[in-house]
């Protein structure tokens, strides 16, 4: 088994991803990982970020903008579990 057999994006799971922002510097998202979507016409995965004051909201992130996804150890597995068709794939509308 190699390394990207075993790393797969967890619903639950805090991850920190870099994406495009329309400007020089990428957007910082720090926050847990909720599922997917549709937005317009392309696939965005969507995470929910608190806010100082304990507020929190839903940031969908285009694919196509994602620069990087960082996992910490916790987050990939050592085996990688044998799951059910369903809990593969996580949709939000």
């Amino acid at each position: 088994m190699n390394l990207m057999d075993m790393i797969e994006i967890k619903k639950g799971a805090v991850y920190t991803v870099y994406s495009n922002s329309g400007t020089e510097e990428p957007q910082k998202t720090e926050g847990e990982f909720v599922g997917y979507t549709i937005l317009g016409e392309e696939g965005a995965i969507v995470f929910r970020v608190k806010e100082k004051g304990n507020k929190s909201f839903l940031r969908l992130i285009p694919v196509s903008g994602l620069f990087s996804i960082e996992f910490s150890e916790e987050n990939i597995s050592k085996e990688k579990e044998e799951q059910k068709p369903h809990d593969r794939a996580y949709y939000i509308s």
